[in-house]
C-alpha cells in the first residue's frame, strides 16, 4: 500500500456521519464529522501497519501528541458540510487518490471515499436543479442513475492501467451525461484542475453534419454567441491583453474569438474540408471541426468558495446560448 510520510492529520468524516442523500432531493443538508472519525483513523492506521508502511503524512514531526492531533480534529470538526459548496476533505480525498491511485488504498479507504461521493452527488443535486431554472431544455434527472461519471477507469483498451479517475465528473443534458445532445460538464479536480464546459464532445457524424449545415446556412448565428462580451471574456480571451475596448473593431474581436475557438476544439478536426463543402468555403475551419466545446479551468479557492454554487451557475448562465445553440441543430431533426 503507497502511503505518504509527515505529518499525521485527522481522517475525513465516514460516510455513517452523513444524512442519506437521495437522488433529487431539494432538502439542504448540513453535516459535521462524528466520532466515527477515530475508529477510522484506528482501521487505516492498523491496515498501514500491517502493510509494513509508514503512515505519516508530509509537514510535521513525528512526535505529535495525542492533545495536539485531537485539538486539530476538534478544529475541522466545526467546519460544516453544505449543498451550496463543496468541503475542502471532498477535494483533500481525490488529491490523496492521485498520490495513492491503486485498489489497496482505495478499498482502505472506501468510507472516506463514500463521504466525498456524497458531497459531490449532493452539490450536483442542487446544481442540477439550478442549471433547469437557466436551460429549459435541461430536466432534473435521477442523478446517479443519468448524470455522475463512476470513479472507476475503464482500462480494457487503455496503455495505463491506474484503476482511478482523480476526479468527479458530472453532466447535464436533455438525457444525461449519455445521449446526442449538447451538454453542460462539471469535473473537480485538485491543484487548479477543476473544469467546467459545454457543448458537443465528439458527437456522431450525422450530428455533426447537422451544425456544418447550420454554420453554412447562417454563420453569423454562432459567431455572436461567441463574439458577445462575456462569453468571449469567459471562454475565448485566455488572458490577452485584446479585450472589449473602444478602440478595439467588432471584427477584431470575432477573427480572436474564432481563431481560439478553433484551436480549442482542432484536436480531432477534419485535414480537408468535409464532404459537400468546397475547400475555399469562408467559414472552412469552423467546418471542418467535429467538435463544438467551450469551457475554462476552475481554481481550488473557487471551487471551495462559500457559495460556489451560485459561482458556476453564473458560469453557465453564459454559456447558455452555446449550448442551446447546439442543442437545436439536432433538436429541431430528430425530435
Amino acid at each position: 500500500m503507497a502511503t505518504r510520510k509527515g505529518r499525521k492529520r485527522s481522517e475525513p468524516a465516514t460516510a455513517a456521519s452523513l444524512t442519506d442523500i437521495s437522488d433529487g432531493s431539494r432538502k439542504t443538508h448540513r453535516r459535521t464529522r462524528s466520532q466515527d472519525v477515530k475508529s477510522a483513523s484506528k482501521r487505516r492506521a492498523a491496515s498501514n501497519e500491517n502493510d509494513g508502511c509508514n503512515s505519516e503524512i508530509p509537514g510535521s514531526d513525528s512526535g505529535d501528541t495525542e492533545e495536539e492531533n485531537e485539538e486539530e480534529e476538534e478544529v475541522i470538526d466545526e467546519r460544516l458540510y453544505a449543498d451550496n459548496t463543496l468541503h475542502p476533505e471532498t477535494l483533500r480525498f481525490l488529491r490523496e487518490l492521485a498520490q495513492n491511485n491503486e485498489r489497496e488504498w482505495f478499498h482502505a479507504n472506501k468510507e472516506i471515499y463514500k463521504v466525498a461521493l456524497a458531497d459531490f452527488k449532493s452539490f450536483s443535486t442542487v446544481l442540477q436543479e439550478e442549471i433547469t431554472k437557466v436551460d429549459w431544455t435541461v430536466p432534473v434527472l435521477p442523478l446517479e442513475r443519468h448524470n455522475l461519471f463512476r470513479i472507476h477507469r475503464d482500462i480494457r483498451f487503455s496503455s495505463s492501467k491506474v484503476p482511478y479517475k482523480e476526479y468527479f465528473a458530472v453532466a447535464f443534458s436533455r438525457t444525461g451525461k449519455q445521449g446526442l445532445y449538447a451538454k453542460y460538464y462539471l469535473s473537480i479536480q485538485p491543484g487548479n484542475h477543476s473544469f467546467i464546459g459545454g457543448g458537443l464532445w465528439h458527437p456522431e457524424a450525422t450530428h455533426v453534419s447537422l451544425v456544418r449545415r447550420a454554420i453554412d446556412r447562417n454563420p453569423q448565428e454562432l459567431k455572436d454567441i461567441l463574439t458577445s462580451k462575456d462569453f468571449y471574456a469567459n471562454f475565448l480571451n485566455s488572458g490577452e491583453t485584446l479585450g472589449y475596448r473602444k478602440t478595439t473593431s467588432k471584427k477584431s474581436i470575432e477573427e480572436r474569438a474564432l481563431k481560439n475557438f478553433i484551436e480549442r476544439n482542432s484536436e480531432d478536426a477534419l485535414k480537408t474540408a468535409p464532404k459537400g463543402y468546397d475547400k475555399d468555403h469562408p467559414d472552412i475551419e469552423l467546418l471542418r471541426l467535429k467538435s463544438y466545446t467551450i469551457g475554462k479551468r476552475i481554481t481550488d479557492d473557487e471551487i471551495l468558495l462559500p457559495n460556489s454554487l451560485d459561482f458556476l451557475v453564473d458560469i453557465i448562465r453564459v454559456m447558455e446560448p452555446f449550448v442551446r445553440y447546439s442543442f437545436e441543430r439536432i433538436y429541431i431533426h430528430v425530435a
